[in-house]
């Protein structure tokens, strides 16, 4: 083979290379993170965009893990940090953050709190030069996603009635954060805001009951539910009756306590797989600190026949499920089948 043949190969060969490398780097550019971390008894979640903005909701209670994880992934800039409401197991990290980490905005529920812990949280926040934000009805643009404020009622006293609620949106993929809200405020948000079908909703009030309502199940109809919660709390989190309720309502639930850490990753047609911490029996096996992938999507749906326990008619098989065709497959073979041309 001739010099020029073999560098015309190579130079197709390494174009080609390059091609894949720019497609895969594309698609993961394309995908949206929300991962509700394991705090304990308390609550905090991370929102990064396809852009790398980056908004932390609730930051845990005191000594939680936030600034260790946030310093593992090198993310020394926050764009956002909201505080749902002013209770130490929901702002008890904040002064950590605040203190080692650059913030850009900060909002909460504007309710003050007689606390040490809220004290420190807001000397922390003036100190930090972060820009505060009031809880009103806006809509925060965070590259590709939106973050609309669902604002308490005006005059609330309450902490938990007056959490700030939280409606992500990236393409047809919507969560829903409330804080500790309960069946006032949720009723109030029924009542004077466009409260939509959602794909991810977390449970207000650590799954207690009066952080669940019918009215919000039927509204909000989410395929997965996730509860923050602490394993063998004293306040007995979550509630087994408001388990079973999402549960009926067809959405899988995830616990922190149980589950670990638990992440999603959506495309903006809605699609999304559901990681968590702690491998689940029919997971595969992963390695210490590595999320098990449990793959969901709201492009693929299932059929139950006599020959298995699920046809995939739209996207493929995975395991004991179907998932989109964009996403790989990483669970064992399980009863879900393709469905035949």
């Amino acid at each position: 083979m001739s010099p020029t043949w073999r560098g015309a190969i190579l130079g197709r060969w390494a174009a080609g290379l390059l091609g894949s490398v720019v497609l895969v780097a594309s698609l993961q550019a394309q995908t949206l993170e929300l991962r509700f971390l394991d705090v304990g008894q308390g609550d905090a979640a991370l929102i990064v965009t396809p852009e790398g903005k980056k908004v932390l909701v609730d930051a845990g209670p005191g000594a939680s893990p936030i600034v260790p994880y946030l310093r593992s992934h090198h993310y020394d800039t926050l764009d956002l940090v909201v505080a749902s409401h002013n209770h130490s197991d929901h702002i008890g990290g904040m002064p950590d953050v605040l203190t080692t980490t650059a913030v850009r905005y900060y909002l909460d529920n504007g309710i003050p709190h007689t606390t040490a812990t809220y004290q420190r949280t807001i000397r922390a926040v003036q100190a930090s030069g972060a820009q505060y934000l009031a809880a009103s009805a806006r809509t925060i643009t965070l590259g590709s996603a939106r973050l609309r404020v669902l604002p308490p009622p005006s005059r609330q006293v309450d902490q938990n009635n007056g959490s700030v609620g939280l409606l992500l949106e990236y393409g047809q993929f919507r969560a829903l954060l409330t804080g500790d809200s309960e069946r006032d405020e949720l009723q109030y948000w029924l009542q004077y805001d466009s409260v939509p079908q959602v794909t991810v909703v977390k449970a207000a009030h650590h799954g207690s009951p009066n952080g669940t309502t019918a009215a919000w199940i039927a509204a909000t109809r989410p395929q997965v539910v996730v509860v923050s919660v602490g394993a063998g709390n004293s306040y007995g989190h979550p509630s087994l009756d408001v388990i079973e309720q999402w549960r009926g309502a067809g959405a899988r639930v995830y616990r922190t306590d149980q589950d670990g850490a638990v992440i999603l990753q959506a495309k903006r047609d809605g699609s999304y797989i559901v990681l968590n911490e702690r491998a689940a029996p029919t997971a595969p096996a992963a390695s210490a600190g590595t999320p098990a992938p449990i793959a969901r999507s709201s492009g693929a749906t299932a059929q139950a026949t006599g020959a298995c326990c699920r046809v995939c008619t739209r996207g493929k098989a995975c395991g004991n499920s179907c998932i989109s065709r964009a996403y790989q497959c990483r669970q064992p073979p399980g009863c879900a089948c393709d469905a035949r041309p």
